[in-house]
């Protein structure tokens, strides 16, 4: 092994060490601080507090997180209808830099088995200084993955409710009363459709360059594409509904 290949891996190993020292001591701290000042906030203003976790890395903020806003924004809507005060609260899981995403990793691969607890253990603290208030933990794909390992920390709670779409299939699928998990028929990466991910994977980098050669400029997670992995709030209207108002 040459010196240049032995320099290359040594600042690799320290890159890696420093970005899981970096998340788990730092930025699990000063996230979840400002998360529990916004909570607290949220609680002093509203009855029901809904707090928010986009798909991908957990860092598209609420009002360009397109694909799953208006399904939060319908449900406001369904529990404001009954007198109740609403505030939308995110939660970040990690920042949009390279070296943030890349010290998420482990957490992502192995189903959040630091910031789920961190984040549950914030979500209790909450519901007991607030034991009038309703929180409904409601994620989108990995979100929803985040949000259904947060719920296995939270022990029988039941001013806690989670809304869960689409979770990846080899999350932890925790079952309770409080939990709505809902997964398109066709969505291959809720239903462990391993042949077509495989394609999937295999065949972004090759749509993301041929967009970018004709002008059309994608990002890579644009040109990755799950098929079914789209959810609309006509899709999840009657099941959402009709659970928002069994225990609001």
């Amino acid at each position: 092994m040459g010196k240049k290949t032995k320099i290359a891996i040594c600042l690799l190993v320290v890159f890696l060490i420093s970005s899981f020292v970096w998340f788990n001591f730092v930025f699990l701290n000063i996230n979840g601080k400002h998360f529990e000042e916004a909570l607290n906030k949220a609680g002093a203003e509203s009855d029901v507090i809904i707090v928010f976790n986009s798909g991908g890395w957990g860092t598209v903020p609420f009002d360009k997180s397109f694909d799953f806003n208006p399904i939060i924004n319908e449900t406001k809507k369904i529990i404001e209808a009954h007198n109740y005060k609403v505030s939308v609260v995110q939660y970040y899981r990690t920042e949009e830099t390279f070296f943030a995403k890349v010290a998420a990793l482990r957490d992502v691969l192995f189903n959040f088995p630091d910031s789920s607890k961190v984040f549950a253990g914030r979500i209790e603290e909450f519901t007991k200084a607030n034991p009038k208030d309703k929180v409904i933990l409601a994620g989108l794909s990995n979100g929803a993955a985040f949000v259904d390992a947060s719920m296995s920390d939270i022990k029988n709670d039941k001013n806690v409710m989670a809304i869960e779409l689409g979770a990846p299939f080899w999350e932890k699928n925790v079952k309770g009363d409080n939990i709505l998990a809902l997964k398109n028929q066709a969505d291959i990466l809720a239903n462990g459709e391993l042949g077509h991910l495989i394609f999937t994977i295999v065949k972004t980098p090759f749509a993301w360059a041929y967009s970018n050669v004709v002008g059309k400029h994608i990002s890579m997670t644009e040109a990755m594409h799950v098929e079914g992995h789209d959810y609309t709030w006509p899709q999840v209207k009657a099941r959402l509904t009709e659970f928002i108002e069994a225990r609001i």
